[in-house]
C-alpha cells in the first residue's frame, strides 16, 4: 500500500514539473520568436543605412569635385582677367563671379551639413522581453 501511494505522488510531482515545464518551454519559444524577428528587423535597416550611406558617400564625392571645378573655374577667370589687365572687369563679369562664390559657400556648407547628419545617426531600439 506504501508502495501504491509513494508512486502515485512521485506521479503527480512528475505530472506538475512536466506542465511547468511545458509551460516554460512555451515561453523560451515566444521570446524566441520575438527576438528572431527583431535581428532580422535590425537587419533590414542595416541594409537600408549602408545602401543609405553608400549613396550619400557618392553624392559627397560628387559635390566634392564639383566643389573643386567651380574654384577652378574661379581660379581661371581671375587669373584670365589679370592677365588680360582688366581687374576691374565690367559688372556683369563681377556678378557671375559673385554668384560662383555664392555657389561654392553653398557647396562647402551643404557638404558641412552633410558631414554633420552623418555623424549623429539615429539609434534604433528595440525591447525583447
Amino acid at each position: 500500500m506504501k508502495d501504491k501511494q509513494w508512486y502515485q505522488r512521485r506521479v503527480r510531482e512528475m505530472s506538475k514539473t512536466i506542465k511547468k515545464l511545458e509551460k516554460e518551454n512555451l515561453t523560451l519559444k515566444s521570446k524566441h520568436e520575438v527576438t528572431s524577428k527583431s535581428m532580422f528587423t535590425m537587419a533590414e535597416e542595416l541594409r537600408g543605412s549602408k545602401s543609405k550611406s553608400d549613396r550619400l558617400e557618392k553624392l559627397c564625392r560628387a559635390l566634392q569635385i564639383e566643389n573643386k571645378n567651380c574654384r577652378q573655374q574661379i581660379a581661371d577667370l581671375t587669373e584670365s582677367k589679370k592677365d588680360a589687365g582688366d581687374e576691374e572687369g565690367t559688372e556683369e563679369e563681377k556678378k557671375d563671379l559673385e554668384d560662383e562664390k555664392k555657389d561654392i559657400e553653398i557647396l562647402e556648407f551643404e557638404k558641412l551639413d552633410l558631414e554633420d547628419s552623418e555623424d549623429s545617426p539615429k539609434e534604433a531600439t528595440t525591447k525583447v522581453e
